[in-house]
């Protein structure tokens, strides 16, 4: 994802390079998490970011193009974050337990991520790119984790369910910390998932 093209005048790999892409991107956020899309304004963003409406356009084209560069930007952090567990760490169970962790990183947990998720959930159920977006980040998500349940459990059909299985507590235990009272706390919600990873490791 790194050479994605946004526009014209941007791709993706741009914005760990362009100082003012990435400041767009950050006032993005916030203005999606404090306005939601419906809400959603250049002129918002601008003001947010202190730069003209006309340097969002230069970057970006389009309000659509700058909201879906947001879901890159999430999922290109989740995707990099793997790679990097996967370079450091040897131990299957300790890389997986380690997946579990980047999901409730200050990246994804922090006051603008947290409702920029849902929104990007939200958005694939209508629009095709989005969806296409979230296909790609499940797949390779989940790709990852069935490597490591097939060292663990050995058989393949096994490890794909149980990958299909930690993906919905990981995402379900996500959506509890994000909407209710339990579990309030991010280190809770990563226990309560690394519990549902012991009962897949040691099924009958």
């Amino acid at each position: 994802m790194s050479d994605h093209k946004i526009s014209e005048r941007f791709t993706f790999g741009e914005l760990t390079e362009e100082s003012t892409p990435l400041r767009i991107m950050h006032s993005a956020l916030e203005e999606i998490s404090t306005n939601g899309l419906s809400g959603l304004t250049t002129k918002g963003i601008s003001q947010r970011a202190n730069l003209s409406t006309g340097i969002i356009h230069h970057y970006f084209d389009t309000k659509d193009n700058l909201v879906y560069a947001a879901y890159v930007y999430l999922v290109r952090d989740l995707h990099q974050s793997s790679l990097a567990i996967f370079r450091s760490e040897a131990d299957p169970k300790k890389r997986l337990q380690a997946m579990i962790r980047m999901n409730f990183s200050s990246v994804h947990i922090s006051p603008e991520a947290r409702d920029v998720w849902p929104q990007f959930w939200a958005q694939a159920a209508h629009d095709e790119r989005t969806a296409r977006l979230l296909r790609v980040y499940y797949r390779r998500f989940h790709s990852n984790l069935a490597h490591d349940f097939r060292a663990l459990l050995g058989d393949r059909d096994k490890s794909q369910e149980a990958a299909n299985l930690l993906l919905a507590s990981i995402h379900g235990v996500w959506f509890l910390h994000r909407f209710s009272d339990s579990p309030k706390q991010m280190e809770q919600a990563v226990a309560l998932i690394e519990q549902n990873l012991e009962l897949l490791l040691n099924r009958p």
